[in-house]
């Protein structure tokens, strides 16, 4: 099993996976990618030889107040929708950089048979059981509106908690 941390957060995935903080300091992203003033990336790339995630993980527990106001303005969307453009650029300039270590994570983007790509926004916010219908409808909000954004790009964006990942992703989140 891989275990990568991400703040509060544990991920768990298969062990033949190829998986990489993305954003860590010991990355092609940080050393290169970086260098481009305002470039973002997402947290986590796993690929599992038949598709490929790109995982931000947003822990708003403890801060319900603040983060909500940043879902409803729009923030969030144009932050995940940005870390994503520029972690696929950065994805671009490591083929283009004959970088071996992330050529799992870019093979998906110029291979001839297709891999799925999928965009998983982890969003664990502090629950009041009588809004879960709230919560339920305001993230499948975020997963449209990130996919009308991210279309050009032929990518699938989903939006979970740790408790209601699908099975079918195979990692898990604690």
């Amino acid at each position: 099993m891989i275990i990568i941390k991400e703040g509060n957060l544990t991920f768990q995935f298969p062990s033949d996976w190829h998986v990489c903080k993305y954003d860590s300091e010991n990355h092609f992203y940080y050393n290169q990618v970086r260098r481009c003033e305002g470039t973002k990336a997402v947290d986590i790339i796993a690929s599992s030889g038949n598709e490929l995630f790109m995982i931000e993980a947003k822990d708003f527990r403890g801060d319900r107040i603040n983060n909500k106001a940043r879902i409803l303005k729009g923030e969030l969307v144009v932050e995940v929708t940005q870390k994503v453009k520029d972690s696929i650029v950065g994805l671009y300039g490591a083929f283009h950089s004959f970088n071996e270590e992330l050529q799992p994570f870019y093979r998906p983007f110029f291979a001839e048979k297709r891999q799925p790509i999928k965009i998983v926004l982890l969003l664990e916010e502090d629950r009041i059981p009588e809004k879960a219908k709230h919560f339920k409808y305001r993230r499948s909000q975020l997963r449209k509106t990130i996919n009308s954004h991210l279309k050009f790009l032929n990518v699938h964006c989903y939006v979970h908690n740790c408790s209601d990942l699908p099975n079918h992703f195979q990692w898990r989140v604690k």
